[in-house]
């Protein structure tokens, strides 16, 4: 089985981004719970204004928004700095090859090689998965959005040749 799929610098930024939402859904939710913990003895008292109390969580949803998304991009500008300097740059099309002994994934003139009996490393999520020895520490990543109509083929075929 032979697949020629693109990589670029612009999917891969999606995908940061695309993997921060959770965490920051579940940051967002904390500090709105903090916030509430710690002034719930002020909305109670009569002597604190509960005006000043909701304008004061309108300014630290806002000042949390804003951090959060401060952190949300400097993760994705490190992780991409970080790709760069370990792949140096490996963008462009790739060319999968599967057969009965091995997976095949070649970029211009690299060429990465695992045979199945070698491959520690696996794991499939529900729109990607991802393949690595113990030799070779970045392992092999395929998404769905990349791969499109072959994926649903790949993982069907990589998991009928994965040792057990």
């Amino acid at each position: 089985m032979k697949i020629e799929c693109s990589w670029t610098r612009k999917d891969l930024k999606k995908y940061l981004y695309q993997k921060r939402k959770v965490p920051n859904l579940i940051f967002l939710g904390l500090g709105i719970f903090t916030y509430f913990f710690a002034t719930y003895y002020a909305f109670q008292d009569r002597l604190c204004d509960n005006k000043v109390l909701i304008l004061g969580f309108f300014i630290c949803l806002l000042i949390l928004l804003i951090l959060l998304w401060g952190v949300t991009h400097l993760y994705v500008f490190c992780k991409l700095r970080r790709n760069d300097k370990k792949t140096h740059k490996a963008y462009g099309t790739y060319q999968i090859e599967v057969d009965k002994e091995k997976i095949t994934s070649t970029f211009a003139e690299e060429k990465i090689s695992y045979l199945w009996k070698d491959v520690t490393t696996a794991k499939f999520h529900k729109n990607s998965f991802y393949l690595r020895t113990k030799e070779d520490k970045l392992g092999l990543v395929f998404h769905r959005e990349i791969l499109k109509e072959d994926y649903d083929a790949l993982q069907k075929y990589v998991k009928k040749h994965l040792p057990s």
